[in-house]
């Protein structure tokens, strides 16, 4: 992988998260990671494929949600633009209704930023978790012949419903396993009584702070459905070796460092324009430590609003790619003559969340779409933290 091919990837990372200094740090991660022999489960070789079809794999799980019909409805007709009483009947086809309105509001907020922000932090917990495997390594508490299964291409089974005896456990489809699994190949042909996978350890990243109580948990939980069997990429093990007490746990979470608030208005020929400080660098490393026996807790340099601020943006871009659906086979309103497809689409999601705050919308759903809003209008710091709508007025010149 040759330093432009490098360059390149980067560049194309920042055109969709704004940040070109967390865009060097995925593409330097991606990097570290591809060229590790041990490392199973990304989808490519070079950068921009593993972070394209990252990004692609948090967009399927949008567009197959049951409510990714209903955003898309959303950019394409919006809510009812008035301040009339609550209207909750909807045709199911053009304007959203009310309470569609705040399930989607919920959606955007609850799943689609959380979903791209989860993506970024598994990608950056990878040279941390690496590094600490090795060390691992070195003092004797993993063997060296060891793999790092990452992402996707992890598959436990769920439980499934029983109707009979509730000590009985049956076990349903592969889903969506755990962050990372370290295992070791056991020698010999897999049978029911001789398992060909030794389970040594289970990552668990998450995207915003959490209690180590509770990404324990979590991990015990991975590790118990691991009875009904395990799916890495292609390969299905029917049994796992295993000794629970022993299996290392690795949580991975972000620094809590807060971004820059600051913003100023200048005036220019065209007209006002809002300048919001460049995009920070973490002013921290990333932190490794021991919390027990087999217990290890990584926090990334980079910090739950920096990884927030970047989902915001992914979340645009995508609104911009679903505007370009719409405008491609519909013509563009009159007033948004000159407009491209995706800026229309930019332009639809800030559109459609004015007026949605004109309807008699609940609290927690207001609130939400009062944020959304004021970010995608005013950028993260200047929107993320006020509880009212915000105007051009609010941000007098200097």
């Amino acid at each position: 992988m040759t330093e432009h091919t490098s360059g390149k990837a980067t560049a194309r990372i920042a055109t969709i998260i704004k940040n070109p200094g967390l865009a060097a740090a995925i593409a330097a991660t991606i990097k570290t990671a591809v060229a590790d022999p041990d490392v199973r489960g990304l989808p490519g070789k070079t950068i921009w494929r593993v972070f394209r079809q990252s990004l692609d794999a948090a967009i399927r799980d949008i567009e197959r949600h049951p409510r990714g019909k209903l955003f898309q409805r959303l950019i394409e007709y919006g809510p009812r633009r008035g301040e009339e009483d609550r209207v909750s009947e909807s045709n199911g086809r053009t304007l959203l209704s009310d309470p569609e309105c705040e399930t989607c509001v919920e959606f955007i907020y609850s799943h689609m930023v959380n979903r791209f922000k989860g993506e970024l932090a598994e990608v950056l917990a990878l040279p941390p978790c690496i590094a600490l495997v090795r060390e691992l390594q070195r003092l004797g508490d993993l063997p060296g012949d060891i793999r790092l299964h990452w992402g996707a291409s992890v598959g436990e089974r769920r439980r499934a419903a029983h109707a009979g005896h509730v000590d009985s456990v049956s076990w349903a489809d592969f889903t969506k396993g755990a962050d990372g699994l370290i295992t070791q190949e056991t020698a010999g042909t897999q049978t029911r009584s001789r398992p060909a996978l030794t389970l040594l350890g289970v990552v668990e990243v998450k995207s915003m702070a959490c209690s180590p109580a509770r990404v324990f948990g979590q991990i015990d939980r991975h590790i118990g459905r691991l009875a009904g069997g395990l799916m890495l990429g292609q390969a299905t093990y029917l049994e796992v070796s295993m000794v629970p007490a022993d299996v290392i746990r690795i949580m991975v979470v972000p620094s809590t460092w807060r971004l820059s608030r600051q913003w100023q208005m200048v005036e220019e020929k065209e007209g006002r324009r809002l300048v919001l400080p460049d995009p920070e660098v973490p002013p921290v490393d990333t932190q490794v430590a021991r919390l027990g026996v087999n217990r290890w807790k990584i926090t990334l340099a980079w910090s739950r609003e920096a990884l927030e601020q970047a989902a915001y943006e992914m979340t645009f871009w995508y609104m911009s790619k679903v505007g370009r659906a719409v405008y491609e086979r519909k013509p563009l309103p009159d007033a948004w003559c000159g407009m491209t497809p995706e800026a229309a689409g930019y332009n639809a999601i800030k559109e459609a969340l004015y007026y949605m705050l004109l309807r008699p919308l609940r609290r927690r759903k207001d609130r939400l779409a009062t944020r959304l809003y004021n970010v995608y209008s005013f950028g993260y710091p200047a929107g993320a933290d006020s509880g009212k709508m915000l105007w051009p007025e609010d941000f007098p010149s200097c």
